[in-house]
């Protein structure tokens, strides 16, 4: 089974001013509303070939409403395509004691199965001792952690979502599975310096797309993380979506694995099996554990 293990969703009126200027700049804008619905969402994965997606909202802060609203939207997505979709929660690094409390909601009453964070637009730096109660809770329910790392948007400082900040995360919270959004993008060596360290800690591959030389980037990342951390049993797909399109980020994994630039490099090491646990094993196994916590 293929999982895209970072999808973004959302509804017009919840979507901050930033992320709209953001997406009016990639000329994205005007395809968004379908994008963004739960059938676009599931077109994009039939039309890659990929059985399912974990779906957590484009933004943080809605214009209109409270936070707690973004995860009442991811799971009524999910009610719409329970066989397809797997939700993901959002909670407010400045509401902490109110975030531990929506995590009790989103998990037991709505049935979402991890939580994203994304330090450069909630502008928090991730390795605060005051948003430790939500790792706290995140580990002792089994809870998975995604939280960007690297490169964000222009109108965010990216000083928060340094790979190492989540080093001391992971030394406090050892049993925590905690997932670097990007690989760090384009701080490979720091995040292949974590998955090294800490073995509860993943990467996924998503948006790490270059400028240039087609699929060079996304080998190179490979490389790094397997020669040195060892790490493709926790190396996860995901496209970005709606910024990244799946069916055209699957081909440019398996073209990074097996393509001239992976001979070049000497990737032909990765295996299919090691492949097929990249697409969706290894994300699978992450949610299994939270399963088993829940006693489901």
């Amino acid at each position: 089974m293929i999982i895209d293990a970072h999808m973004h969703v959302g509804h017009e009126n919840l979507i901050s001013e930033d992320m709209v200027s953001f997406l009016k700049g990639k000329g994205l804008w005007k395809e968004m509303h379908h994008r963004l619905s739960p059938e676009g969402v599931t077109e994009a994965l039939d039309e890659a070939g990929i059985e399912r997606g974990i779906i957590f909202p484009l933004t943080f802060s809605p214009p209109h409403g409270s936070w707690q609203a973004l995860n009442d939207m991811t799971a009524a997505y999910v009610r719409t395509y329970p066989d397809r979709l797997i939700g993901f929660a959002v909670v407010n690094p400045r509401e902490v004691a109110q975030s531990v409390a929506e995590l009790e909601r989103a998990v037991g009453e709505l049935g979402l199965r991890g939580i994203k964070l994304h330090p450069s637009m909630q502008e928090f730096y991730p390795n605060d001792e005051a948003f430790f109660p939500v790792y706290e809770f995140a580990q002792a329910r089994g809870i998975p952690v995604l939280c960007h790392t690297g490169a964000s948007a222009p109108s965010h400082p990216d000083k928060y979502s340094h790979p190492l900040l989540l080093d001391e995360v992971a030394v406090k919270f050892p049993e925590l599975r905690l997932i670097l959004a990007h690989a760090g993008r384009p701080m490979y060596a720091e995040a292949a310096l974590l998955l090294r360290k800490h073995p509860h800690v993943y990467a996924d591959l998503c948006a790490n797309v270059g400028r240039r030389d087609g699929e060079a980037l996304l080998a190179y990342v490979l490389l790094a993380l397997k020669v040195y951390a060892g790490a493709t049993s926790r190396l996860l797909f995901g496209s970005d979506y709606p910024i990244f399109w799946p069916a055209d980020f699957l081909a440019q994994v398996r073209a990074a694995v097996h393509g001239d630039w992976a001979r070049r490099l000497g990737l032909q090491a990765i295996s299919d099996d090691e492949l097929e646990m990249i697409l969706g094993g290894n994300i699978s196994s992450i949610l299994s554990t939270f399963d088993e916590n829940r006693g489901t």
